[in-house]
């Protein structure tokens, strides 16, 4: 497969994309027994629509520096797929205007401690000296940004880059390539969901990235990439279940919501002709809200990817 030895150094943007990534590695230390997919694809399935044989990937958006060429099985998918599409615009999200507006949105005008009162404020002065992280990174912002900022902080020291990420390079493959590229969500809305948080909502997601489970911070990089590598969907759906109790409001506006707002697209997409890949967040995937259960809910038959059926595809395609 051609893409398998590709690398991509791209724009430093990881820190924005990161915000939509932050649901998948938390609670990871206390999600309970593994489950694996069938598939040998980590996240991959196939979604067979009346006219073509699409592919929906769950990414994982930082990787380490140092890691793996990606499974050949995401190459091939690739490969056959005739368009890509993504949560949102990513050569949007790399436009400085678009950072500088970001920040100048999460910007606190009485600062993070009068937003978010003493006694959390005292939370996150332990937790951030867990982490190794000066407090005073937040102060001068909205809660959100400061649960952002805790999780990035996190996995930049654990070596992982949002330049190696799953979709960024998917997304660069396809602008050297000249494939159609399209989006689930415009940017503003895509940014909007953490800008646009009122301030319970915005507490919450501050205290779910504060969230230490059993004396732990419940936030391992190298675990969460170990658990996308194994197939390991049991640990996702267990994250999403924990997610679901602890933190109802963060669970349905970053995720169930989303789901049910991407679902008209997705049907626009599985029902056409042209074999189109589909990349978000691994999160998105599984449980009762995810994508999988709501696609099958909707008449597809959506199955982990096999390398036999896409060779025979292939051929067939070829003749």
């Amino acid at each position: 497969m051609k893409h398998l030895n590709r690398t991509v150094n791209g724009p430093e943007t990881w820190m924005i994309r990161r915000c939509l990534s932050w649901l998948l590695p938390l609670y990871l230390l206390c999600a309970g027994p593994q489950v694996r997919a069938e598939g040998g694809v980590p996240f991959l399935w196939e979604v067979h629509g009346a006219k073509a044989t699409h592919y929906l990937l769950g990414s994982v958006h930082l990787l380490p520096d140092n890691s793996e060429e990606l499974p050949q099985g995401i190459a091939e998918a690739y490969d056959a797929s005739d368009a890509v599409v993504f949560e949102t615009d990513l050569g949007a999200l790399s436009q400085p205007r678009v950072r500088v507006a970001m920040l100048a949105a999460a910007r606190s005008q009485p600062g993070l401690k009068a937003e978010i009162g003493g006694k959390m404020y005292e939370q996150l002065e332990r937790y951030s000296a867990h982490i190794g992280m000066p407090v005073s990174a937040c102060d001068p912002f909205k809660p959100w940004f400061c649960a952002m900022t805790l999780e990035v902080f996190s996995y930049r020291k654990a070596g992982f880059s949002g330049e190696n990420g799953i979709d960024e390079q998917i997304y660069h493959w396809a602008l050297e390539d000249g494939k159609d590229v399209r989006w689930l969500e415009a940017p503003a809305a895509h940014i909007g969901l953490f800008t646009g948080m009122n301030g319970p909502l915005a507490r919450e997601f501050l205290a779910s990235a504060m969230d230490e489970q059993d004396g732990d911070s419940g936030d391992d990089p190298e675990q969460m990439l170990r658990a996308w590598r194994d197939n390991d969907v049991g640990v996702v759906e267990a994250l999403d279940r924990q997610l679901k109790h602890g933190y109802p409001q963060v669970y349905d506006h970053l995720l169930a919501q989303r789901n049910r707002n991407w679902m008209p697209q997705l049907k626009r997409i599985f029902d056409g002709d042209e074999p189109e890949l589909v990349v978000v967040g691994a999160a998105h995937l599984v449980g009762p809200d995810g994508l999988i259960a709501a696609l099958r809910a909707h008449g597809y038959k959506v199955a982990p990817y096999s390398a036999v059926e896409q060779q025979l595809m292939t051929m067939a395609r070829a003749d």
